[in-house]
C-alpha cells in the first residue's frame, strides 16, 4: 500500500492525491468532454484546488491543451494579463501555436507598458484598452482546438477589482467575457475560488454571467474513504493507528475533510514523535485541543469580510450556533431582531446568510437546528469568540 504524504498548505498532485474517482470520471465523461464549462463549487479546504490540477492531467492525457492561473495575488486587470501570457507562454503547446496568432502577446505587453497600438495611446483604465486587451487574448484562443483553463481564486481577484474605480463594470466585462469565450470556442473552464463564487455573483447580482456554467459539487470524503485515507498517510513507526483509534479520530472530526484528517493526524504524530506521548484516545484529544487553539483556522474567520454590509450579522450567527445544539431559524430570527424595528428586512437578512454560510461549509441544518458542519470550527470559534 503505497503512503501519502501528509500536506496540509499546497494542492496535492501526483501520488499524494487520493480517492474521488467518480467525481473525475463524472466531470470528465458528462460535462467537460461534451462541452460544458464547471464551477466548482464547495466549501474551504475541501480540496477544489488539487481536483482542478487532477482533471489538467486528465485533459492533457486526452490530448487537449491546458493553463492553470492562479490568481491569488493578482489585484489589477494588465496583472491578470501579464500573469496569463506568462503561464501561457511557459505551456509545451504554445510553441507550436504561437506561430499561428503572431505577436499578439507583444502587442499586448506594449499597451500595458503605455505603448502606442495602431497608433493609439491607450490609458489600463479605459474602455477602449479593456475591450482590445481582451479581444486580443480571445484571438489567442479561439482558433485552438480543444482546450481547459482552470482559473482558481477568482472571486478574491474580483474583491480586488470591486475596490477600484469602476470595479464593478471591470467585474461584470470579465464575467461577460469569459460567457462569451464559453459560448463561442471549444475552451472549457473550470472556475474556483477559496471564498464562494456563488455567494460573490449572488451578493452582487451579477449571477446571470455565469448560468451557463454547470454547478459541480465535490465534498468530504466517505466514512471508507476517510479510514482508508488515515491508514495509507506517511506517519512515523510509533504512530501506528489500530482501527479503533482512526475511529475515535473520525468520530471527533465527523465532517472527514482531507485537510482536518491531515492536520489533526499531523499533530497526533507530533504528540508521539517529538514529545513522547503514548499513543492513545487521551493523546488524540490533547491534540484536537491544541488545533483549536492555533492558527488554522483564522482564515474562516478573516474571510467573512467578504461579506461586507452583512459581516456582523454573519458573526452573531456563528456565535449563536456555536453554543450546544446550535439554534432553530426562529431562534436566531428573534435574536437577529432584538433590537431592529424591520423584521421582514431581518428575515430576508437571515435567510441570504443562512445560505451563504452553509454554502460556505460553516453551518449545516440539522433536526431543525443550525449547527457547524465541522467540531473542529465550532470548538474554534467557541473558544476564540464566545468562550
Amino acid at each position: 500500500m503505497s503512503k501519502i504524504s501528509i500536506k496540509i498548505g499546497p494542492p496535492v498532485e501526483g501520488d499524494d492525491f487520493y480517492g474521488r474517482e467518480k467525481e473525475l470520471l463524472n466531470a470528465w465523461e458528462i460535462h467537460l468532454s461534451k462541452g460544458t464549462s464547471l464551477l466548482l463549487s464547495a466549501p474551504r479546504r475541501v480540496g477544489k484546488s488539487s481536483f482542478s490540477k487532477k482533471m489538467l492531467k486528465i485533459a492533457e492525457t486526452n490530448g487537449w491543451k491546458t493553463l492553470y492561473l492562479d490568481l491569488e495575488g493578482v489585484k489589477t486587470e494588465d496583472e491578470f494579463v501579464k500573469i496569463l501570457i506568462e503561464k501561457t507562454q511557459k505551456e509545451k503547446w504554445w510553441e507550436k501555436a504561437k506561430f499561428n496568432v503572431g505577436d499578439v502577446f507583444l502587442k499586448l505587453l506594449e499597451s500595458i507598458n503605455g505603448l502606442e497600438v495602431a497608433g493609439n495611446k491607450l490609458s489600463l483604465n479605459s474602455t477602449i484598452w479593456r475591450g482590445s486587451a481582451y479581444g486580443k487574448i480571445r484571438q489567442v484562443f479561439e482558433n485552438a482546438e480543444e482546450m481547459l483553463i482552470v482559473i482558481d481564486e477568482l472571486t478574491i481577484y474580483f474583491n480586488h477589482l470591486l475596490t477600484q474605480e469602476n470595479g464593478k463594470e471591470k467585474v461584470e466585462f470579465f464575467l461577460e467575457w469569459l460567457r462569451s469565450f464559453r459560448q463561442t470556442t471549444k475552451t472549457r473552464w473550470i472556475l474556483c475560488s477559496s471564498v464562494g463564487i456563488e455567494n460573490f455573483v449572488s451578493m452582487h447580482h451579477l449571477s446571470k454571467h455565469i448560468n451557463d456554467v454547470h454547478p459541480f459539487h465535490i465534498g468530504a470524503f466517505s466514512e471508507y474513504e476517510a479510514k482508508d485515507f488515515i491508514s495509507r498517510l506517511d506517519v512515523d513507526k510509533n504512530t501506528l493507528f489500530t482501527k479503533e483509534h482512526i475511529q475515535y479520530i473520525l468520530d471527533k472530526l465527523v465532517w472527514y475533510l482531507p485537510f482536518f484528517i491531515q492536520i489533526l493526524v499531523e499533530k497526533i504524530n507530533f504528540l508521539v514523535c517529538i514529545e513522547g506521548k503514548q499513543l492513545s484516545n487521551d493523546t488524540i484529544d490533547e491534540a484536537y485541543n491544541r488545533l483549536i487553539a492555533e492558527s488554522y483556522f483564522n482564515t474562516w474567520d478573516e474571510r467573512l469580510k467578504e461579506y461586507y454590509e452583512f459581516e456582523d450579522y454573519a458573526r452573531k450567527l456563528l456565535d449563536l450556533c456555536a453554543l450546544p445544539h446550535g439554534r432553530s431559524r426562529e431562534n436566531l430570527l428573534a435574536s437577529l431582531s432584538a433590537k431592529k424595528s424591520d423584521v421582514n428586512k431581518i428575515k430576508d437578512i437571515l435567510s441570504k446568510l443562512l445560505y451563504m454560510l452553509i454554502n460556505d461549509g460553516y453551518l449545516v441544518e440539522d433536526n431543525g437546528n443550525y449547527i457547524f458542519r465541522s467540531p473542529l470550527l465550532r470548538d474554534f470559534w467557541y473558544g476564540r469568540f464566545v468562550k
